[in-house]
């Protein structure tokens, strides 16, 4: 009983490492100023990564966004939050923040799942930012 006991004891302190180290890992997560350069006023070419379809959002200054989702015309608000996620909510579908990350040449953009110990997941990936509206959206 006492080395299970010492077992399950040291499998917490290890996961309990883990989650406190986590944010060591993320150094190249962008702050809320760096995300609002990165897309106001532009476009961004992604990739929904679950799904793999292509996502064009033109991301207006005034606080409004409209994209071309697989297909699709969308349009709704975004905004930068306190911690520096970008958040959306799409016109008669709801909204969620994600965290955007550098990856050299590429942009990440991950959700925090409710249940912290799955950690983030990628859902898009930024592939080009361009100037202004080029895909007139």
């Amino acid at each position: 009983m006492k080395a299970a006991s010492n077992t399950l004891f040291s499998a917490l302190i290890i996961a309990s490492l883990l989650v406190i180290g986590a944010p060591n890992a993320m150094a190249d997560d962008l702050d809320g100023d760096a995300v609002r350069q990165l897309v106001s006023g532009n476009t961004v070419e992604a990739v929904h990564v679950p799904r793999g379809y292509p996502i064009t959002t033109y991301y207006l200054p005034d606080g409004t966004f409209q994209q071309d989702r697989d297909g699709e015309r969308e349009s709704g608000t975004w905004h930068v939050d306190e911690q520096g996620k970008l958040c959306t909510m799409r016109t008669g579908w709801g909204g969620d923040c994600r965290i955007i990350a550098q990856d050299g040449d590429v942009w990440k953009a991950y959700s925090i799942p409710k249940k912290v110990w799955k950690g983030r997941q990628q859902k898009r990936t930024f592939n080009k930012i361009l100037e202004g509206n080029p895909h007139n959206l």
